[in-house]
């Protein structure tokens, strides 16, 4: 009995003691508890459990000092429907890898624009919890961190924008482009940078004032500020005095890029009227797509300067998509821009002159100096390949001292030798008129020489003299003082009106060639030139013919009562030499034409030639200069002719025929990739800028007896039928082939 009272005694003093016990861990939880919601309470975090559909289950208070909403608006809501635009992918990117990384914190920075109207930064924490039955759910930790930076963004402000607009600057491009770069990575998605660059903002700013310049600055900023409003995702920067950069996301083909551009382009077709003045603004637009167009992020600049250099040479308002098949041009363009500064020192500028003739006695009356580069890679440069990129970079201003030296010097030779006093023409360019001194300039080096100014052509294109700022007038003025002579280059090309021909008091008016090439087969470019000749005429004012390459131009100048021209007819420009021999005869007779049988180059060949109906399309690649291996991307050329020995392509890019200049060649034929590295043997320019070359392989024996085999076949089904397309072949001709692939 005893035993019994013991024990019961125990029992209860056991369970008094598991009932304290209890007891002080409900207390403990409830002290707890309270702790955390006083936490939760104070915090400026705000705390968020939402569920795999992303519908808020729980927020605390502070979600309406941060954001603006009260618990009660948001629980049951599903949180993507607060967020926006890129901020909103990352958001739905986050709790779509805590979902399937359970154990892992998602972390990330986005933007929100609050219920007050206020856009604030939040650091996002994501972690998933839906296994805890607690919680059962995907928390979510956002801290408002707007304050930080927001005095980051103050402290970093001037390194990373432009004062007079308030964009973001090149700096922060180059920064936003690396962050586009790894989210298109990432995601999978394209991007697009497009260049806006203004013309002649700079020659508005010599001539109406910084101010009026900085003012239609701004107001093209607000321009595309605005702009962007209407796209959820378009960045705007300006990057230069006259460009600005934009990164335009959230599309998916390329056609809706360009559509974008062509937006902007119409977005400055209206005149700004700025203090007195009415200025209308033309622009050229560069563009790049990442990744289908570059690889990597940090060429897209460059990429888009080397296309914006192609759209400024051909005109105004121009839309340029860069392409891989450009690689080769663009390869080109970076030597030549790179080496171009040095091109002067290094004695590589070669001055040619072209005889400017009487067209009814031959006699030689002028001279035009026309400048050439022998580069030590790509042989000799045209200046249509170089001068646009020394007038964007200011090498033009060394460049036509350089010119201007060389002219004086050489006539003031011939004077000692006694040849003939003719007059000298020199291509001047609208850059050069930017010079404060310019014709002072001119002057200086003229009497350094002792030479009489009265020798000297100045020649200008139409471009410039739209350009008719006070300054441009003022110089022409002091030139004509001088007793220089005033030309316009290239008549009936640009948008000049005919007024400014009275404007400018000029001396000389120069037909386009595109006129004189045409003028006797087609009707249009007959009126044009005659028009022009008896206008100049009834102006008093001279003119002379460009391009002058057959007998019947000639003889229908003559009939215009033309006197003067210039062209291949009478001579293609020559070096100094041989210039010198042609003054020594006074003359410069034209070419006379004959029937001379020409050995073609086919009876050379050792081996046969398949020739096509329709152009092959072929992939064209550089594999080494001078022994250097080169990386570089394709180009597509057009082939005309191939066999085992060699083929002929046409292309509109300008090659070195140079042993030292290994190129390989990819097509298809007959379901059968074709791979051949070769050689130039020839070149042959057959239209404006498209040139045909004749290809020597580098081949082996046993690569030779392969491609034989292919022709072999390909030479059997051509005689079943003359229409044979098996292959890559297009039916367009070489130039709205060209002219499709660089737009």
């Amino acid at each position: 009995m005893e035993l019994t009272k013991d024990k019961l005694f125990k029992e209860t003093k056991e369970k008094s003691l598991k009932a304290l016990e209890i007891k002080n861990e409900k207390e403990d939880i409830n002290k707890k508890n309270d702790i955390y919601k006083i936490l939760i309470k104070e915090t400026n975090d705000i705390l968020e459990i939402i569920d795999l559909d992303g519908n808020i289950k729980y927020i605390n208070g502070i979600s309406e000092k941060v954001m603006g909403y009260k618990p009660e608006d948001l629980i049951g809501k599903n949180i993507y429907d607060f967020h926006r635009g890129y901020h909103l992918s990352i958001l739905k990117k986050m709790i779509k890898d805590a979902i399937q990384f359970p154990n892992k914190v998602i972390q990330e920075l986005i933007s929100f624009n609050n219920n007050l109207g206020k856009k604030i930064y939040l650091d996002v924490r994501i972690k998933n919890l839906i296994n805890e039955p607690t919680i059962e759910g995907i928390v979510i930790n956002f801290r408002d961190i707007t304050n930080s930076i927001k005095k980051e963004e103050q402290k970093n402000y001037i390194f990373t924008y432009d004062r007079p607009t308030g964009l973001p600057d090149h700096n922060y491009l180059n920064k936003q482009l690396e962050i586009e770069c790894k989210l298109s990575n990432k995601e999978n998605t394209t991007f697009a940078l497009i260049v806006v660059d203004i013309d002649n903002i700079k020659n508005i700013s010599y001539s109406l004032g910084d101010i009026i310049a900085n003012k239609l600055i701004l107001k093209m900023s607000k321009q595309l500020v605005d702009f962007s409003k209407l796209h959820e995702e378009i960045f705007v920067s300006r990057i230069a005095y006259d460009q600005f950069g934009l990164i335009i996301k959230g599309l998916k083909k390329h056609e809706d890029y360009r559509k974008i551009a062509e937006e902007l382009i119409l977005l400055f077709s209206s005149p700004y009227s700025i203090e007195k003045y009415e200025l209308d603004v033309t622009v050229n637009i560069g563009a790049c797509i990442y990744p289908d167009d570059v690889k990597y992020v940090h060429s897209m600049r460059k990429k888009i300067n080397s296309i914006l250099i192609r759209a400024k040479k051909e005109g105004k308002n121009k839309i340029k998509f860069y392409s891989p098949d450009l690689d080769i041009q663009n390869y080109k363009e970076y030597l030549i821009r790179t080496h171009l500064r040095h091109a002067v020192r290094k004695k590589e500028l070669k001055l040619y002159y072209q005889p400017i003739v009487n067209l009814k006695n031959h006699k030689i009356l002028a001279g035009e100096a026309l400048i050439r580069w022998e580069h030590p890679d790509w042989g000799i440069v045209s200046p249509n390949d170089f001068i646009p990129l020394a007038e964007e970079t200011g090498v033009i201003v060394d460049i036509g001292e350089w010119v201007l030296r060389e002219v004086c010097y050489n006539y003031k030779q011939w004077i000692k030798k006694g040849l003939p006093e003719i007059k000298v023409s020199i291509n001047v360019s609208s850059v050069q008129f930017l010079e404060s001194n310019f014709v002072e300039h001119i002057k200086t080096i003229i009497n350094e020489f002792e030479l009489d100014p009265h020798f000297l052509i100045i020649e200008i294109t139409e471009n410039t003299i739209i350009k008719q700022t006070n300054k441009i007038i003022s110089d022409i003025k002091k030139l004509r003082e001088l007793g220089i002579e005033i030309a316009i280059d290239d008549f009936g090309t640009g948008f000049s009106s005919l007024s400014y021909l009275n404007l400018f008091d000029i001396d000389i008016l120069k037909i386009d060639k595109s006129f004189i090439k045409n003028c006797v087969l087609d009707k249009t470019s007959n009126i044009i030139t005659s028009t022009i000749i008896n206008m100049v005429k009834k102006l008093k004012i001279k003119s002379a013919a460009k391009g002058i390459e057959t007998w019947e131009q000639l003889n229908y100048l003559r009939e215009l009562n033309c006197i003067v021209g210039q062209g291949f007819l009478y001579s293609k420009p020559v070096d100094v030499e041989t210039f010198e021999k042609l003054l020594y005869k006074g003359k410069c007779n034209p070419v006379i034409v004959n029937n001379l049988k020409i050995t073609s180059r086919t009876e050379r060949r050792r081996f046969f030639r398949v020739k096509f109906f329709k152009l092959l399309e072929a992939n064209l690649t550089i594999k080494e200069i001078k022994g250097k291996k080169v990386k570089v991307g394709n180009t597509k050329v057009l082939v005309q002719n191939i066999g085992p020995g060699g083929l002929c392509f046409i292309s509109n890019i300008k090659l070195p025929v140079e042993k030292y200049f290994i190129i390989q060649f990819t097509t298809e034929l007959i379901e059968k990739t074709i791979k051949v590295n070769g050689q130039l043997a020839w070149l042959e320019e057959i239209d404006d800028n498209l040139y045909k070359y004749g290809v020597e392989f580098i081949i082996d024996e046993k690569e030779r007896y392969d491609l034989i085999k292919i022709l072999n076949k390909v030479q059997i089904k051509i005689k079943k039928d003359i229409l044979f397309s098996d292959g890559s072949f297009t039916n367009d001709s070489p130039k709205k082939y060209f002219n499709s692939i660089i737009k």
